[in-house]
């Protein structure tokens, strides 16, 4: 008796036990709790000298690494605590969450005051490699984004750790002096990343037909980065141990590309790298000597050590200007490098055939016609230095989005409404303006989209530049030669004069940004916001939208002055996206002032070649009032020569012509001529050429030529 009672005491207490412990089975989400302050700090991240507008998340940059398990309720407070009362956000780019979580500040999310705070609360719906940043001004470059991984309920994958490898660029420069700069010129940062192209670099070359040819048809040459970056980093270090490993041990490296506007070539220790998921979410695996990894872009690496050696992780910015290195393995055992990425060919001819693919000239070169090429390459390949599981793939020498495979069928029911919507990516570089369908995000911006369709994007890239386009709150299915196995992706690369469609079901009712990833193409226009048409946001929200700086028109200054050893000239331009105001000042000479004109002109521009003007020219002779007022238009003609027509209120006609020739990289002339006619007057013309050396943007010097004389002169721009 006493032996049964002990028995049913010991049975009854087993029964909390048992319930606490099928309770959790059936109530696994649990709440992850994380606080991020965001404040300004005064740090040396180059190396080079220290700046005071570096913005940290908890003391550093990168921000922290957040780490979650599929189906938490995630419960993240960001604080503003910075100094100067800027305003801040945080987007968690590639989760899916109602869109008030989103992030956007002034679209979908509220900002974030100076000393105040916000409570994110969301599920998680999925797994994968992810990341946050500052979806506020230029924040992003200054130090505002951090790793967000969040672990599947199942791991079946079977590796031994995890490594983050945040990649990420950095100016000793303020992002806002930076975009200030790009609007300058947009050639700007080409003295400082030693790019610049020239008649006798062509010649060296051996490619000065494809030069004339390029200038012939008005384009520049290839752009494969806008700014000139003071460091590249991994986890917010130029070059670091990433990881110590032994032999066999396997990791599973999830590469972020954090930059604000540079696409990386990464590669491991010349070894081909398995890669088994691409924007967090799983692929079916793949092999390839090297990954261009777009801005916002991230892709898993499966890397069994081999040996016991120390490994290179390198990330080699596009155009080549710098890496950066990161090591796995044993600390203590021989380095084995990454490959060296040979130099681009700025003299390359361009491919307007719009292939797909990414490399610098035939864009179709890295496409889905480059498989069987690959599997001929690699058959020369030593397999017994492969450090993945996988040894008889193929292997890839680069690899692109057009090579991804989705593990199961991503085609969408064929009953469904599809909505196709044609988006032309197109920009100006010489003035830094960036727009989609020939219009910028404050002219346009809504994409009106219904739920339940099937929306179709297709992006057509009329620039010579890459653009990483991102679309928030959804994954999208880009559609290659895969077909039904097209791969998900929120973020996709539309390279030069290429195109790309992606598709998406229309399941998520809010309002949701899409935009080029490049931080200053997104800040110049190349954005619009994709809107569910039955969708109503919050008052909060709805309030918040009238004052969203993506809708306001950015008024920007430059200026030029020339100074001779006879006379001087002061340029003045204020510019918006369709608009400059030009104020021209000219002295004639220094002891006779009252010959000097000033000429003030409003021009709108209609194209990239385009613009009608509207002008005023005051002249200061004594004798005679030469004033008039003239309208006309400026055209850039073929050669790259810059032609103003115009008609003034006295009946007279003036042409003006302009042409720079870079003669090397650090020479160049400009040639400015000017033919004025006037009925029963003679004709007037006057011409103009220089010699001018410049090693850097702002600062040239050298001889003004003028019909009748030479001048030494300088000129200073700013």
């Amino acid at each position: 008796m006493q032996a049964t009672s002990c028995l049913r005491n010991f049975l009854f207490s087993l029964v909390p036990l048992f319930l606490g412990v099928v309770s959790t089975g059936f109530a696994e989400a649990k709440v992850v709790k994380h606080e991020l302050v965001v404040t300004q700090k005064v740090m040396n991240v180059s190396g080079k000298i220290d700046v005071d507008f570096a913005l940290v998340v908890n003391g550093s940059i990168p921000a922290p690494t957040l780490e979650f398990t599929e189906g938490d309720d995630v419960e993240i407070k960001v604080i503003n605590k910075i100094p100067t009362g800027e305003e801040v956000s945080i987007h968690w780019h590639g989760i899916l969450l109602p869109p008030e979580e989103d992030g956007v500040a002034y679209v979908n999310t509220p900002p974030i005051f100076k000393d105040q705070s916000r409570t994110f609360k969301f599920k998680l719906r999925q797994h994968g490699t992810y990341w946050y940043h500052s979806h506020t001004m230029l924040q992003e470059q200054k130090g505002v984004f951090g790793a967000f991984i969040v672990h599947p309920k199942k791991k079946e994958i079977a590796y031994d750790r995890d490594l983050v490898a945040v990649l990420s660029d950095w100016s000793d420069e303020d992002g806002d002096q930076i975009l200030k700069n790009l609007r300058k010129d947009g050639d700007y940062y080409l003295y400082k990343k030693d790019s610049m192209r020239s008649y006798w670099g062509a010649l060296k070359a051996k490619s000065l037909g494809t030069y004339l040819a390029n200038e012939l048809d008005r384009m520049g040459g290839m752009d494969l980065s806008d700014v000139g970056y003071d460091a590249f980093l991994i986890n917010g270090k130029k070059e670091s141990q990433l990881a110590s490993a032994k032999p066999g041990d396997k990791i599973r490296i999830r590469v972020i590309n954090a930059g604000a506007s540079s696409y990386f070539y990464v590669s491991l220790g010349g070894l081909p790298m398995q890669v088994i998921a691409a924007d967090g979410t799983d692929i079916e695996p793949v092999q390839a000597k090297e990954i261009l990894v777009g801005m916002a872009e991230t892709y898993d690496i499966l890397f069994t050590v081999p040996d016991d050696k120390n490994y290179e992780l390198r990330a080699t910015v596009q155009d080549v200007t710098g890496y950066v290195s990161g090591w796995i393995g044993n600390v203590a055992g021989q380095k084995v490098v990454a490959e060296t990425k040979p130099l681009p060919d700025y003299y390359a001819p361009m491919d307007h055939g719009g292939g797909h693919g990414s490399g610098h000239g035939d864009h179709s070169q890295h496409g889905a016609e480059a498989v069987d090429q690959s599997k001929m390459d690699h058959a020369t390949m030593d397999h017994s230095k492969i450090g993945n599981d996988k040894t008889t793939e193929s292997v890839l020498p680069s690899l692109s989005v057009d090579l991804l495979k989705a593990k199961e069928k991503t085609a969408f029911s064929t009953n469904k409404t599809v909505h196709d919507v044609k988006l032309v990516l197109g920009g100006d570089m010489e003035r830094y303006i960036w727009h989609i369908n020939g219009k910028a995000s404050h002219e346009e911006r809504n994409i009106i989209i219904k739920e339940g369709d099937v929306v179709r994007f297709t992006f057509q890239n009329d620039t010579m530049m890459h653009h990483p386009m991102h679309l928030h709150g959804h994954f999208f299915r880009v559609v290659n030669s895969y077909g039904d196995f097209s791969p998900w992706k929120h973020t996709v690369d539309v390279p030069p004069h290429g195109t790309r469609t992606i598709e998406f079901f229309a399941n998520e009712p809010g309002e949701w940004m899409l935009h080029c990833h490049n931080l200053f193409h997104m800040k110049t226009g190349m954005a619009r916001v994709v809107k569910y048409s039955t969708f109503t946001p919050s008052a909060a929200v709805a309030g918040a939208q009238h004052h969203d700086p993506h809708l306001h028109e950015h008024i920007y200054f430059d200026g030029e002055l020339n100074v001779s050893t006879a006379s001087a000239a002061l340029d003045l331009r204020l510019s918006r996206t369709w608009d400059t105001l030009e104020l021209d000042m000219q002295s004639g000479e220094y002891e006779a002032f009252a010959k000097g004109t000033a000429d003030l002109v409003y021009r709108r521009w209609r194209s990239n070649f385009f613009n009608f003007l509207l002008g005023t020219q005051q002249n200061f002779a004594v004798t005679e009032d030469r004033s008039r007022v003239y309208a006309g238009f400026g055209y850039l003609l073929p050669m790259l020569i810059e032609s103003d027509l115009a008609v003034d209120n006295k009946g007279g006609v003036e042409l003006a012509l302009e042409k720079k020739f870079q003669w090397t990289k650090y020479v160049y002339s400009d040639l400015e001529a000017e033919i004025y006619y006037l009925r029963d007057e003679p004709i007037e013309t006057d011409l103009e050429a220089n010699l001018f050396f410049a090693s850097r943007w702002d600062w040239a010097g050298g001889l003004v030529f003028h019909e009748d004389s030479i001048e030494a002169a300088a000129r200073y721009r700013f």
